[in-house]
């Protein structure tokens, strides 16, 4: 379960009536595969451990539908 503030929740509304979408199938399909993207880098495929790394936080562009999304 996810809880929105206002300003995110219109924001997220907004973007994905544009793509003629749910909100639900805009986390699913858009927001959160881009913060896996962004935030885990893959093992190297000779590596036999099937783990993830996390990578360090990088800075957003303040003007970033990233950065709007975030707490």
């Amino acid at each position: 379960m996810v809880a929105f503030g206002e300003q995110t929740f219109t924001l997220l509304s907004e973007e994905a009536r544009a793509r003629g979408i749910t909100i639900q199938e805009l986390l699913r399909a858009v927001v959160i595969p881009d913060w896996f993207k962004a935030k885990y880098e893959p093992i190297p495929r000779h590596n036999p451990i099937s783990e993830r790394r996390v990578r360090e936080e990088e800075p957003v562009p303040p003007n970033s539908l990233s950065n709007k999304l975030r707490y």
